[in-house]
């Protein structure tokens, strides 16, 4: 059996639930704590940003689904879906949103799986069409506060294909400013400065994709 990671990022800082030692190793900055201080460690990781260094506690669970199933349900929980869009070259299609690089991915509508709001959602933010959608990928999490509630967000991602790309267009009433290809390498240059969240799945993509040569 496969370990089970759970990462939750908030704001620089990250709660890991996971049932694998490996997953927390050299991970800098890191507070073992026990299930009874899961909320009371996430609540510091509301107010991290101002001391200064990303904080991240690692919980060991003997069951990490159920852990974070519990966890979450004290919170709303919304859910999303995205894309990796490759083209004919495997070059990876890649927005900017508000400053920073991301992935298109967008809220799940009631009449939606999640496979048909990925699909809508990377149409609508980029301009493109003719995608073959295959594999899911996995899920990201992360969380955010507005006024004094705590917002979790679980992202659905999979993996696209694409060789009609000539309608780029980003989506400027969601704050997106440009769309475009990009060859694997420039995701490990200093010039993709982009969420920690968003680094995690495009390597868990990556990854996998090499498993499978």
């Amino acid at each position: 059996m496969e370990p089970q990671t759970y990462k939750i990022y908030f704001n620089e800082g990250a709660l890991i639930i996971t049932d694998s030692q490996e997953a927390l190793r050299g991970i800098p900055n890191l507070y073992y704590i026990g299930d009874d201080e899961i909320h009371k460690s996430f609540n510091i990781l509301a107010n991290s940003e101002n001391w200064g260094k990303p904080m991240t506690f690692g919980l060991m669970s003997p069951d990490p689904a159920e852990t974070f199933k519990e966890f979450a349900s004290d919170y709303t929980l919304i859910q999303a879906a995205g894309g990796l869009v490759f083209d004919k070259d495997n070059q990876l299609l890649v927005i900017k949103r508000n400053g920073l690089w991301d992935l298109p991915k967008g809220k799940i509508e009631k009449h939606e799986d999640q496979r048909a709001a990925a699909l809508r959602e990377v149409m609508e933010e980029t301009g493109i069409n003719m995608i073959n959608i295959s594999d899911k990928i996995g899920e990201t999490h992360h969380a955010y506060q507005e006024e004094e509630s705590i917002f979790l967000k679980e992202t659905h991602w999979y993996k696209m294909n694409s060789s009609n790309y000539s309608n780029l267009k980003p989506q400027t009433e969601e704050g997106i400013s440009e769309v475009k290809f990009e060859s694997l390498n420039w995701f490990e240059t200093s010039e993709f400065e982009t969420y920690k969240s968003v680094r995690d799945i495009i390597d868990k993509a990556l990854n996998t994709s090499k498993k499978v040569e």
